[in-house]
């Protein structure tokens, strides 16, 4: 892959009006009701790739200078009459800092929007709203960027005539949109625009197309086996990049890289890929049996640990790996549920913290019923130790709907209103709830609850089926997630849409208890 850019890339994107523009549309009607306008023309700064990073998928990238220097993005004619407008740039690489990033008009000098962009991850968009005001001077001369805050050089997807199903992954301009939001929301998941780095934030959304493709939904299999053709290799195991975007070929970066094996464990049980991952695993276990990096567990290892193991174990028919995946779950229950609050972290010898944050105790709660779902569905349901972590995600999953705000949403830390609502964290335990529900461990009568957390979640839901409103990754520490700040994530996509499937389950089999009940006492009341 050459890395090495010209002094001008120029990308010229040879498409007609009808690629140029991509549209979403309702169902199968063909109506045309938003559109994503890729960028046609590109020109930036001959500036240097870090030498250490690889681009994911290799797909190209272009800069964004830290030296100020410009970056002109040029696009096809826009209707005058368009109303609400997005400018839209993806990450292409992880950043460990925070930029500003003025977007502006080159004629004049006119800043027209900036992007706040904070510790991201590769595959994550940034978009700022545009007055569509600025629409004859955008068609006359394009859009420049120009970074004033930022030490090193921030590098995006380029536009990619080949990349049809993402475009919601190249530099756009997003155009309001009267489609459905949930519509416009199955469509971004079930497209190449839902694909995540390998490992934690690209297993929240394999998981949610696993669940839809073991149902029968033929597309999602098809979107989950694209998703997964990506980094699997059937010689090396895995080819994806760690967290730094840096090559991590053949194996696993750490303990979070584990939970897209849930659906490769279902996929394809005998890939060299899933005992690759289980040799990492056991390199990682403790003489007491923990599973753990570092001097830490996280709540984070019930759900990227407990629950794939549980899955392999099934697919094995092997019982010591099923009450190896239980024993993960005791492990954290010990050290981080502690006086009615649940740790996202402790160290072995009690250093503790992110008391109570929200994702912390969606994976802690999605780990603990994802995993008891997994190993009764296997007959492991004898389990020494399994009556206990039913109990606890009992215990957690009515503290956590003690906190649930008037909209049905949680906070960024669920017990801190002034942390702000975070859609990841309301839809992730949520979707706990839901299939606690299915699993009769927790009462019919939470089903309104989620249902309002669904409803309330779509206003988070961008035109093209985006979801906003998401804490960022922690890698920014505790402050950052109690500011207030928020971004779209493929992350907190995966766990909504593990929500409304989960909901829809729930939907379908009330109405064949109704329906088969009424086949026994007569008439019912609907």
């Amino acid at each position: 892959m050459s890395v090495n850019y010209p002094t001008s890339i120029r990308i010229i994107v040879l498409l007609s009006l009808f690629f140029l523009v991509e549209f979403t549309s309702a169902k199968s009607q063909g109506k045309c009701n938003a559109g994503r306008v890729v960028a046609l023309d590109l020109q930036s700064p001959d500036v240097q790739f870090p030498t250490t990073k690889r681009i994911p998928l290799d797909w190209k990238a272009f800069p964004v200078a830290s030296n100020g220097a410009i970056t002109q993005l040029n696009f096809p004619k826009l209707k005058p009459d368009s109303q609400r407008l997005w400018l839209r740039i993806t990450a292409a690489i992880d950043f460990r800092e925070e930029f500003l990033i003025n977007a502006i008009l080159p004629a004049t000098g006119k800043i027209i929007g900036q992007f706040d962009i904070r510790y991201s991850h590769p595959f994550q968009p940034f978009q700022i709203a545009i007055e569509s005001i600025y629409l004859n001077e955008i068609n006359a001369n394009g859009i420049a960027l120009q970074m004033v805050k930022g030490k090193t050089d921030a590098w995006f997807f380029l536009p990619d005539k080949k990349r049809i199903d993402s475009k919601g992954l190249q530099p756009h301009i997003l155009i309001q949109s009267d489609i459905d939001k949930n519509d416009a929301f199955q469509n971004n998941m079930l497209s190449m625009n839902s694909i995540a780095p390998f490992g934690w934030i690209s297993g929240c959304v394999m998981d949610a197309l696993l669940e839809r493709s073991m149902q029968g939904d033929k597309k999602a299999q098809t979107i989950l086996k694209k998703q997964l053709a990506c980094f699997l290799d059937s010689q090396k195991g895995f080819r994806f990049e760690n967290p730094m975007t840096e090559p991590r070929d053949g194996t696993l970066n750490s303990i979070e890289d584990f939970l897209p094996f849930a659906a490769i464990a279902n996929l394809y049980p005998t890939h060299p890929s899933v005992q690759i991952a289980l040799d990492y695993l056991k390199k990682k276990e403790l003489v007491s049996g923990e599973i753990a990096s570092w001097n830490e567990l996280t709540t984070e290892g019930c759900y990227c640990i407990s629950y794939p193991l549980a899955a392999i174990a099934v697919q094995r028919n092997d019982g010591e790996l099923a009450q190896k995946a239980l024993n993960q779950l005791l492990f954290r229950i010990k050290l981080l549920h502690i006086n009615n609050i649940v740790y996202q972290r402790s160290t072995f010898d009690g250093h503790r913290a992110f008391a109570n944050w929200g994702r912390g105790v969606t994976w802690y709660l999605l780990g603990m019923v994802k995993t008891i779902k997994t190993l009764q569905k296997g007959h492991f349901e004898n389990l020494e130790g399994i009556d206990s972590v039913i109990n606890e995600f009992q215990q957690v999953a009515k503290t956590a709907l003690s906190y649930q705000s008037s909209e049905g949403l949680w906070y960024s830390y669920i017990d801190r209103p002034e942390t702000g609502v975070d859609a990841s964290a309301s839809a992730g335990i949520a979707t706990a709830i839901a299939e606690g529900v299915q699993l009769s461990l927790l009462d019919k009568s939470y089903i309104a609850k989620i249902k309002l957390t669904n409803q309330s979640l779509t206003k988070s839901i961008t035109p093209d089926g985006f979801l906003t409103n998401i804490s960022q990754l922690n890698r920014g520490g505790e402050a950052l997630q109690a500011n207030g700040y928020r971004v779209i994530s493929q992350f907190g996509m995966g766990l909504l849409a593990q929500l409304k499937f989960n909901i829809d389950l729930l939907d379908k089999s009330n109405r064949f208890t109704v329906e088969t009940d009424s086949k026994f006492i007569g008439e019912i009341d609907i």
